[in-house]
Parts: structure tokens; C-alpha cells; sequence
């Protein structure tokens, strides 16, 4: 009875506030759960390697808060893969908030935004929020948000990162330990530029990474690089070009590209198929080891541009031999409820992967890979999708790998289940 009146008494003092003193209170749910077969995930499974079935879920709760010219928005998540502590365990170490930040619109052209925040731009090639990964991916920092025109928007982003710990502090200069997408980046500076017109757009980012090497020392390494998109009636063209200079955490010299170029076909309202390639450049086996010539994607959601599998740039492949990826990717859309992907990737290496026994430079060419992926819309807040990827490795992904023996069979099947639903109190 005692925590039914204390609950109780909790809602009424919440919705009291709610109507006393804010102008919205919004509070949007998201649950989700995956359900994984790797036969040969991000790298070959060996011969003999019995495939290995995780589930993974998230559960996240967000609160949006408004008042006057003031918003301020938490978001917290447990994120966790089924059975990894027991059932009578109290602390996973799992809950962890995702975004706490604050925003003031000084008038309708003017914000600054500070605080843990998703940081997103363009197609998500080079910062992105990560979603398709369970913990997703935030900064902590503060922006500046200009509205030029109603078609043009200027974003700057400064980031500062310390680890707080004193241990593995230098005796001249404060050490960051943390390594993120291959560097150790002690702080970020962006600044993003967006113009819209009529069926398409072009933009232009800036990104600074100062980096830190192993001795401490502080490098610069500066990715300039444009997006842009035009549609017509019956297709369309799109791309990106960036281009990366500086040092980077291994206090090598950086100079590194990366190009795409796409053409997408619309058959009809429900079908369409773009063909296209992405040039990420890479370091040669024997290049000088002050030098590096591999475009690193840094905070992209990389999971979505080169095959589901992640055999790139996930957690993976950062200053290696780059990549070359041709593809053919599909989209049609049965009823208002389900849809299919369908994509094939052929990819290689865009630098030497080496030479053989006999001193031949082996082969560039890594292999194919095919997805599928199937969606199902039950309601708004219910969808399901079921994904299968096969991969089919050359030579040169066993030596890029390094698994002499793989698999016969390399796949990767899932299933997952999304929950979201949004609630607004006032």
C-alpha cells in the first residue's frame, strides 16, 4: 500500500509540473532485440569453426523537455547480450546514458546545443549515430546551430576528451587512453555547411581530429570532404569526395581520399536500383612506416555502405590497404507494410595486399558479397526484419584476414524485432 501511495503521489507531483510549468514534455520508448547466426562475421570463419547464435537487445528511454526558448533531452539505455551475467545478477554494468544535452534558441536563426549528443551529417559517412549497433554513438560536446536561409543551415562542433584518470598520466602532459575508430583523439572541431534546392543538395564538412601519440604529442589531422545529391523524374545522382591530411595517432604523415559515385534508377513508385562504386584509399604492405596513405571513415555508420557483413571499417580495417567496392543496390516495396532489400558488393583492396611465395603481388581482388534483408511494418511501433549475407572470399581476403583455412561457407543471418513508441504528456 505504502508504494502505491508514494507512486501515486509521484504522478500527480508530475503531472502537476507538467501543466504548471513547461510549455511540452515528450517521452519517446525504444526496445529492440537481435538475434545473430555468424558463420562469418566481420572476418572468415575457419574450417571446423561451429557457427555461433547471440542475441543482443536495447532498451531506451528518452525525455524531452521544453520550456520557453529552453530544451533539455536525457536519453538512457541498458544495453546487454542475452545471458551474459546471471539471473541473479543486480549490476550488469550495462546502463549508461546515451544523450544529456541542453539547447537555447537564442531567436529563430540562433541555437547553441551543449552536452552528450548524437552528432549526424549528410549520409552518415563520416559522423553518424551509429544506430544499427546496439550502444549507438554520442560526443560530449558543445554547437553552434546558424539557420542562414530557410534552405541553408552552418553547424560548428567542438569536442574535448580526458579519461580522468591520473595513472597513465605522462610527467609533462596528460595522456588520453582511449582509442576510438583507430585514433585517439583528444578533441574534434567540425563545422558543417547544408544548402537545399529543389530535389536535391550540397554540403560541405571540416572535421579536425587532434590526435595523440603514444608519447603524448598533439597532431592535426583534417578531413575536408563535400556531399551532394540532384533527383530528376526518373533518377537520380548522388556522391561524396573527402580528403585527409596531417598525422594521425602513429604520428604518420596522413594524406588519404575517399570518392563515391552512384546513379539511381526508379523504375516506379515501388521499385528502384543504384549502381555505383566507393574509392576509400589504402597504405601499401611495404610502404616507408612514416607514411599513410588509408582514409580512415572515422565516425561513420559504416555498417551501412560497404555489405552488411562489416567486414570494413567496423571496428575493423583502419589504416590497412583501403578498399575499391562496386555494387548494385535494390529497393522495392511490396504493400505499404513490407519491403526488400537485395545488394551485391565486389570488393578489393585499393592498395597492395603483398606477394606471394614466388615474389608474385598477389591478387587485389577480396570477394562478392550478397545481402538480403526483409522488413516488416506490423504497426508504427512494431517492425521486424530478417537479414541473410553471404560472403565469398577470394585469395586475397584469406591473406587480408589472415585465416589460411576459412570456412567453405561464410554467412551471417539475423532476425530483429523493434519496439518505439512516443508519448507526449503536455
Amino acid at each position: 500500500m505504502k508504494k502505491q501511495i508514494l507512486a501515486l503521489c509521484a504522478f500527480s507531483l508530475m503531472s502537476f509540473s507538467a501543466h504548471a510549468q513547461i510549455d511540452s514534455l515528450k517521452l519517446n520508448v525504444d526496445f529492440r532485440t537481435r538475434a545473430e547466426l555468424d558463420n562469418g562475421y566481420k572476418t572468415l570463419i575457419p574450417e571446423n569453426k561451429s557457427p555461433e547464435t547471440t542475441v543482443f537487445s536495447r532498451a531506451r528511454l528518452g525525455v524531452d523537455y521544453y520550456f520557453q526558448n529552453l530544451e533539455l533531452y536525457m536519453s538512457l539505455q541498458d544495453v546487454r547480450v542475452w545471458g551474459e551475467v546471471a539471473s541473479t545478477n543486480q549490476r550488469s554494468g550495462s546502463l549508461n546514458v546515451n544523450e544529456a544535452w541542453a539547447k537555447y534558441q537564442f531567436n529563430k536563426n540562433t541555437a547553441v546545443k551543449v552536452g552528450r549528443q548524437i552528432l549526424s551529417y549528410d549520409d552518415e559517412r563520416l559522423l553518424g549515430a551509429l544506430d544499427w549497433q546496439m550502444q549507438g554513438r554520442s560526443f560530449d560536446g558543445a554547437k553552434g546551430i546558424f539557420r542562414l536561409s530557410p534552405q541553408s543551415k552552418f553547424e560548428t562542433v567542438v569536442t574535448y576528451n580526458n579519461d580522468d584518470i591520473d595513472t597513465n598520466d605522462l610527467a609533462d602532459k596528460e595522456f588520453y587512453g582511449v582509442l576510438d575508430s583507430g585514433e585517439r583523439t583528444k578533441s574534434m572541431q567540425i563545422i558543417h555547411y547544408e544548402h537545399l534546392f529543389s530535389k536535391g543538395s550540397f554540403s560541405f564538412i571540416g572535421l579536425n581530429n587532434v590526435v595523440q601519440s603514444v608519447s603524448g604529442t598533439h597532431y592535426d589531422m583534417l578531413t575536408v570532404g563535400v556531399n551532394a545529391k540532384k533527383y530528376y523524374e526518373n533518377f537520380g545522382i548522388f556522391g561524396s569526395a573527402y580528403w585527409q591530411i596531417g598525422k594521425n595517432t602513429l604520428a604518420q604523415s596522413k594524406n588519404a581520399y575517399q570518392f563515391s559515385a552512384n546513379v539511381d534508377f526508379i523504375l516506379n513508385p515501388k521499385a528502384n536500383v543504384v549502381l555505383g562504386a566507393e574509392w576509400l584509399s589504402g597504405t601499401e604492405y611495404n610502404a616507408d612506416k612514416s607514411k599513410n596513405n588509408s582514409f580512415s571513415p572515422l565516425y561513420g555508420t559504416n555498417h551501412k555502405f560497404n555489405g552488411f557483413m562489416d567486414y570494413f571499417f567496423v571496428g575493423n580495417h583502419f589504416n590497412n590497404v583501403g578498399l575499391n567496392d562496386y555494387y548494385l543496390k535494390s529497393n522495392f516495396k511490396f504493400t505499404p507494410k513490407a519491403s526488400l532489400v537485395l545488394q551485391v558488393h565486389a570488393f578489393e583492396a585499393n592498395a597492395k595486399l603483398g606477394v606471394d611465395a614466388e615474389n608474385k603481388e598477389l591478387s587485389k581482388y577480396l570477394g562478392t558479397e550478397a545481402d538480403a534483408v526483409f522488413n516488416y511494418k506490423f504497426a508504427n511501433a512494431f517492425t521486424m526484419q530478417l537479414g541473410h549475407s553471404q560472403m565469398f572470399a577470394a585469395e586475397g581476403m584469406k591473406r587480408l584476414k589472415n585465416v589460411a583455412n576459412p570456412s567453405s561457407m561464410q554467412s551471417w543471418t539475423w532476425l530483429g524485432l523493434n519496439f518505439s513508441s512516443l508519448f507526449k504528456v503536455k
